[in-house]
Protein backbone atom coordinates (compact mmCIF):
# COMPACT_ATOMS: atom_id res chain seq x y z
CA UNK A 1 0.00 0.00 0.00
CA UNK A 2 1.57 3.29 -1.07
CA UNK A 3 2.06 5.85 1.68
CA UNK A 4 1.43 8.61 -0.88
CA UNK A 5 -1.89 7.40 -2.22
CA UNK A 6 -5.09 8.28 -0.40
CA UNK A 7 -6.64 5.28 1.29
CA UNK A 8 -9.91 4.58 -0.50
CA UNK A 9 -13.29 4.40 1.19
CA UNK A 10 -13.46 0.75 0.12
CA UNK A 11 -10.19 0.03 1.90
CA UNK A 12 -11.39 1.81 5.04
CA UNK A 13 -14.62 -0.19 5.01
CA UNK A 14 -12.72 -3.42 4.52
CA UNK A 15 -10.50 -2.57 7.50
CA UNK A 16 -13.45 -1.84 9.77
CA UNK A 17 -15.31 -4.95 8.58
CA UNK A 18 -12.29 -7.20 9.12
CA UNK A 19 -12.00 -8.14 5.45
CA UNK A 20 -8.35 -7.24 4.80
CA UNK A 21 -5.67 -9.86 4.56
CA UNK A 22 -2.83 -9.72 7.07
CA UNK A 23 -0.43 -7.81 4.82
CA UNK A 24 -2.91 -5.04 3.97
CA UNK A 25 -4.10 -4.85 7.59
CA UNK A 26 -0.55 -4.35 8.84
CA UNK A 27 0.20 -1.76 6.15
CA UNK A 28 -2.92 0.22 7.03
CA UNK A 29 -2.14 0.10 10.76
CA UNK A 30 1.32 1.48 10.02
CA UNK A 31 -0.21 4.19 7.80
CA UNK A 32 -2.64 5.24 10.52
CA UNK A 33 0.20 5.45 13.01
CA UNK A 34 1.40 8.60 11.26
CA UNK A 35 -1.78 9.88 9.58
CA UNK A 36 -4.10 11.59 12.06
CA UNK A 37 -6.74 12.44 9.46
CA UNK A 38 -6.97 8.81 8.37
CA UNK A 39 -7.21 7.67 11.99
CA UNK A 40 -10.13 10.02 12.54
CA UNK A 41 -11.92 8.90 9.37
CA UNK A 42 -11.60 5.23 10.23
CA UNK A 43 -12.63 5.82 13.82
CA UNK A 44 -15.74 7.71 12.78
CA UNK A 45 -16.60 5.00 10.27
CA UNK A 46 -16.24 2.31 12.91
CA UNK A 47 -18.33 4.30 15.39
CA UNK A 48 -21.06 4.84 12.81
CA UNK A 49 -21.21 1.15 11.97
CA UNK A 50 -21.34 0.23 15.64
CA UNK A 51 -24.22 2.66 16.16
CA UNK A 52 -26.14 1.19 13.22
CA UNK A 53 -25.56 -2.37 14.40
CA UNK A 54 -26.59 -1.44 17.92
CA UNK A 55 -29.79 0.22 16.71
CA UNK A 56 -30.85 -2.87 14.81
CA UNK A 57 -29.73 -5.31 17.50
CA UNK A 58 -31.72 -3.76 20.31
CA UNK A 59 -34.49 -1.23 19.74
CA UNK A 60 -35.39 -1.08 23.43
CA UNK A 61 -34.82 2.27 25.16
CA UNK A 62 -31.78 2.29 27.38
CA UNK A 63 -31.00 4.39 30.40
CA UNK A 64 -28.36 6.98 29.63
CA UNK A 65 -24.97 6.29 31.14
CA UNK A 66 -23.81 8.64 33.91
CA UNK A 67 -21.83 11.54 32.57
CA UNK A 68 -18.73 10.39 34.43
CA UNK A 69 -18.77 7.13 32.50
CA UNK A 70 -19.26 8.58 29.03
CA UNK A 71 -16.38 8.64 26.59
CA UNK A 72 -16.56 11.80 24.52
CA UNK A 73 -15.57 12.38 20.94
CA UNK A 74 -12.18 13.63 22.07
CA UNK A 75 -11.43 10.08 23.23
CA UNK A 76 -13.02 8.59 20.14
CA UNK A 77 -10.79 10.70 17.95
CA UNK A 78 -7.77 9.84 20.07
CA UNK A 79 -5.22 7.35 18.90
CA UNK A 80 -5.84 4.65 21.47
CA UNK A 81 -9.54 4.22 20.80
CA UNK A 82 -9.03 4.52 17.07
CA UNK A 83 -6.96 1.39 17.19
CA UNK A 84 -9.33 -0.29 19.57
CA UNK A 85 -11.68 -0.24 16.59
CA UNK A 86 -11.18 -3.79 15.77
CA UNK A 87 -12.74 -6.21 18.09
CA UNK A 88 -10.29 -7.72 16.50
CA UNK A 89 -9.81 -7.20 12.76
CA UNK A 90 -6.77 -9.39 12.32
CA UNK A 91 -7.78 -12.57 10.52
CA UNK A 92 -6.23 -15.92 11.25
CA UNK A 93 -3.46 -15.10 8.84
CA UNK A 94 -1.62 -17.71 6.87
CA UNK A 95 2.15 -18.00 7.14
CA UNK A 96 2.30 -16.34 10.53
CA UNK A 97 5.70 -17.86 11.27
CA UNK A 98 7.09 -15.98 8.27
CA UNK A 99 6.01 -12.70 9.83
CA UNK A 100 7.70 -13.53 13.12
CA UNK A 101 10.81 -14.62 11.25
CA UNK A 102 11.21 -11.00 10.18
CA UNK A 103 12.93 -10.58 13.55
CA UNK A 104 16.11 -12.03 12.09
CA UNK A 105 18.70 -9.33 11.63
CA UNK A 106 16.35 -6.50 12.60
CA UNK A 107 17.94 -3.45 14.22
CA UNK A 108 15.43 -1.50 16.29
CA UNK A 109 15.17 0.19 19.67
CA UNK A 110 12.01 -1.73 20.41
CA UNK A 111 9.92 -4.54 18.97
CA UNK A 112 6.31 -5.34 19.80
CA UNK A 113 5.29 -8.91 19.00
CA UNK A 114 1.55 -9.44 18.69
CA UNK A 115 0.26 -12.89 19.68
CA UNK A 116 -3.44 -13.37 18.93
CA UNK A 117 -3.52 -17.17 18.98
CA UNK A 118 -2.66 -19.81 21.56
CA UNK A 119 -1.94 -22.43 18.91
CA UNK A 120 1.22 -24.27 19.79
CA UNK A 121 2.98 -23.72 16.49
CA UNK A 122 2.29 -19.97 16.63
CA UNK A 123 3.42 -19.51 20.23
CA UNK A 124 6.44 -21.82 19.98
CA UNK A 125 7.69 -19.99 16.91
CA UNK A 126 7.13 -16.56 18.43
CA UNK A 127 8.89 -17.39 21.70
CA UNK A 128 11.82 -19.03 19.96
CA UNK A 129 12.27 -16.08 17.62
CA UNK A 130 12.06 -13.61 20.50
CA UNK A 131 14.58 -15.57 22.54
CA UNK A 132 16.99 -15.84 19.61
CA UNK A 133 16.65 -12.14 18.90
CA UNK A 134 17.28 -11.12 22.50
CA UNK A 135 20.25 -13.46 22.70
CA UNK A 136 21.79 -12.06 19.52
CA UNK A 137 21.13 -8.46 20.60
CA UNK A 138 22.85 -9.05 23.92
CA UNK A 139 25.81 -10.71 22.23
CA UNK A 140 26.14 -7.75 19.87
CA UNK A 141 25.84 -5.22 22.68
CA UNK A 142 22.61 -3.78 21.28
CA UNK A 143 20.10 -2.31 23.71
CA UNK A 144 16.60 -3.27 22.67
CA UNK A 145 13.24 -3.67 24.36
CA UNK A 146 10.75 -6.34 23.36
CA UNK A 147 7.09 -6.61 24.31
CA UNK A 148 4.88 -9.61 23.70
CA UNK A 149 1.32 -8.32 23.49
CA UNK A 150 -1.41 -10.96 23.71
CA UNK A 151 -5.12 -10.76 22.92
CA UNK A 152 -7.89 -13.02 21.61
CA UNK A 153 -6.97 -16.63 22.45
CA UNK A 154 -3.35 -15.54 22.68
CA UNK A 155 -4.09 -14.21 26.17
CA UNK A 156 -4.24 -17.83 27.33
CA UNK A 157 -0.46 -18.03 27.33
CA UNK A 158 -0.45 -15.37 30.06
CA UNK A 159 -3.17 -16.94 32.24
CA UNK A 160 -2.33 -18.97 35.31
CA UNK A 161 -5.03 -21.55 34.59
CA UNK A 162 -4.44 -21.87 30.85
CA UNK A 163 -0.80 -21.26 30.03
CA UNK A 164 1.33 -24.17 28.88
CA UNK A 165 4.26 -21.74 28.78
CA UNK A 166 4.42 -20.32 32.29
CA UNK A 167 7.82 -21.85 33.09
CA UNK A 168 9.30 -20.80 29.77
CA UNK A 169 7.92 -17.28 30.04
CA UNK A 170 9.32 -16.87 33.54
CA UNK A 171 12.72 -18.17 32.44
CA UNK A 172 12.82 -15.71 29.55
CA UNK A 173 11.74 -12.80 31.73
CA UNK A 174 14.42 -13.65 34.30
CA UNK A 175 17.09 -13.93 31.60
CA UNK A 176 16.05 -10.77 29.75
CA UNK A 177 14.74 -7.94 31.95
CA UNK A 178 14.13 -5.96 28.75
CA UNK A 179 11.33 -8.39 27.81
CA UNK A 180 7.79 -7.49 28.90
CA UNK A 181 4.48 -9.33 28.64
CA UNK A 182 1.29 -7.35 28.01
CA UNK A 183 -2.26 -8.71 28.28
CA UNK A 184 -5.20 -7.07 26.53
CA UNK A 185 -7.72 -5.93 29.14
CA UNK A 186 -10.47 -5.78 26.51
CA UNK A 187 -10.02 -9.50 25.89
CA UNK A 188 -9.93 -10.18 29.62
CA UNK A 189 -13.13 -8.18 30.16
CA UNK A 190 -14.92 -10.17 27.47
CA UNK A 191 -13.96 -13.38 29.23
CA UNK A 192 -15.11 -12.00 32.57
CA UNK A 193 -18.46 -11.09 31.04
CA UNK A 194 -18.82 -14.80 30.27
CA UNK A 195 -18.12 -15.68 33.89
CA UNK A 196 -14.48 -16.64 33.35
CA UNK A 197 -12.05 -15.72 36.11
CA UNK A 198 -8.98 -14.26 34.44
CA UNK A 199 -5.82 -14.53 36.53
CA UNK A 200 -2.58 -13.50 34.89
CA UNK A 201 0.90 -14.83 35.49
CA UNK A 202 3.13 -12.85 37.87
CA UNK A 203 4.75 -9.85 36.26
CA UNK A 204 2.29 -9.57 33.36
CA UNK A 205 1.22 -6.00 32.61
CA UNK A 206 -2.18 -4.96 31.26
CA UNK A 207 -3.04 -2.54 28.46
CA UNK A 208 -6.58 -1.22 27.81
CA UNK A 209 -6.48 -2.99 24.44
CA UNK A 210 -3.72 -4.76 22.58
CA UNK A 211 -3.96 -2.23 19.79
CA UNK A 212 -3.56 0.62 22.26
CA UNK A 213 -0.20 -0.81 23.19
CA UNK A 214 0.84 -1.70 19.64
CA UNK A 215 0.12 1.75 18.23
CA UNK A 216 1.70 3.52 21.19
CA UNK A 217 4.90 1.63 20.55
CA UNK A 218 4.74 2.16 16.80
CA UNK A 219 4.48 5.90 17.42
CA UNK A 220 7.65 5.59 19.46
CA UNK A 221 9.39 4.04 16.48
CA UNK A 222 9.11 0.40 17.51
CA UNK A 223 8.78 -2.34 14.95
CA UNK A 224 5.49 -4.28 14.86
CA UNK A 225 5.70 -8.02 14.29
CA UNK A 226 2.66 -10.26 13.88
CA UNK A 227 3.11 -13.74 15.37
Amino acid sequence: MSQEREVSQEMQNAFVDGQLDAADWTALVERMGSDEALRRKVCELRTLKDMVRGAYADARPRRAAPAANRRGWARVAGLALVFALAGWLVHEATDRSHAVAELHGVAANGIVVHVASSRGEVVDTALQEVEDYLHDARAAGRKVRVEIVANQTGIDILRTDKSAYSTRLERLRAAYPNLTYIACNQTADRLREKGVAVRLLPGVHVAPTALDEIVKRMQQGWLYIRA
